[in-house]
């Protein structure tokens, strides 16, 4: 019954922080704020500490972090 998955690896770690942000800019896109810590600053701010690029404020910036997420995902297999 238990399915608890424990994360010991910095990689498991790394891999599950993605795609919590991935779903926190994805609420963000529709007006939603999944709790205080996942704003829109910092979550563009976690992506840009992944790529390298600053994205701006507003949708377009966050569309841009989301998809430069997800295409990072899929290129380390998370």
């Amino acid at each position: 019954m238990s399915d608890t998955v424990i994360l010991e690896t910095p990689d498991q770690i790394q891999a599950f922080q993605m795609v919590v942000f991935k779903q926190a800019l994805k609420a963000l896109l529709r007006d939603m704020q999944v709790n205080r810590g996942y704003n829109s600053t910092n979550c563009r701010k976690y992506v840009s500490s992944l790529t390298g690029e600053k994205y701006p404020a507003g949708k377009k910036g966050i569309q841009a972090a989301l998809t430069d997420l997800e295409n990072l995902i899929k290129s380390v297999g998370a």
